[in-house]
């Protein structure tokens, strides 16, 4: 496994900011990030509702809801040990429950915390007017 496909809602701004996050960290594999409901999210999930968070590898392995959270911190170098932890039978049903409130409370805490989600942000981004710039010769 080299790749993973990481399916979002860039709707929310929470998952957007998640987004943000694991692209930013070493990882092990390469992470590639698909908006949900998308066509490509389409053929690599057929039957995945709009909005849920799944994940799937460039071998067709897939996880959805929580054990899409676990791989993920999974394909981290720096947080491979916690995806092994959560994923022990003693803490799953505690990592699965906490996911859980997490996803179903995004919104919430999307607007709580401020934050944008990928669609504001290129629709605000959008409605600036970039000056041009010109260049005088003496």
């Amino acid at each position: 496994m080299e790749r993973l496909f990481i399916v979002y809602d860039p709707d929310c701004g929470l998952c957007s900011q998640i987004k943000g996050w694991l692209a930013h960290q070493p990882a092990y594999l390469r992470l590639n990030f698909v908006s949900s409901g998308s066509p490509a999210a389409r053929r690599l999930l057929p039957s995945l509702a709009p909005g849920d968070l799944a994940v799937v590898s460039d071998e067709g392995d897939a996880w959805v809801g929580d054990r899409a959270w676990v791989i993920c911190l999974w394909a981290l170098r720096d947080y491979r040990r916690w995806a092994a932890r959560l994923a022990r039978p003693f803490l799953l049903p505690f990592a699965e429950r906490a996911f859980a409130a997490l996803s179903r409370n995004r919104a919430t805490i999307s607007r709580v915390m401020s934050l944008q989600s990928d669609t504001e942000l290129r629709q605000a981004l959008g409605e600036v007017e970039v000056p041009v710039c010109r260049i005088n010769q003496p």
